[in-house]
């Protein structure tokens, strides 16, 4: 975290436009809506720095997708994996109990 560390170059902590890396002063106060150099759409894609892009900012990150679809089909996925493991344990089974009988 950024809190923790002992020396950090402010160069990580600078803001940057995401497309092309400029890092001039209207991205640093966030007045911009456009890249000054790229044209970069900042409101879609914000200017992040370093430590931001790398997640170090000492903000949480989600535990859980923000999605419900997302959640939804991850609890699909689940399922399906369940029942497939069901169904190969009882082919296992069958097939086992098939050899051992001959």
């Amino acid at each position: 975290m950024v809190s923790r560390t002992q020396t950090l170059d402010q160069r990580l902590l600078r803001r940057r436009c995401v497309a092309c890396g400029y890092d001039g002063a209207l991205l640093r106060n966030g007045l911009a809506s456009r890249c000054a150099r790229c044209g970069c759409d900042l409101r879609k894609r914000p200017a992040r720095s370093y430590v931001e892009m790398e997640g170090l900012g000492g903000l949480p990150r989600r535990l859980r997708p923000a999605d419900p679809w997302l959640e939804a089909r991850i609890a699909h996925r689940w399922i399906a994996f369940m029942f497939m493991a069901m169904f190969g344990l009882v082919m296992l089974i069958y097939l086992s109990t098939a050899a051992f009988s001959v």
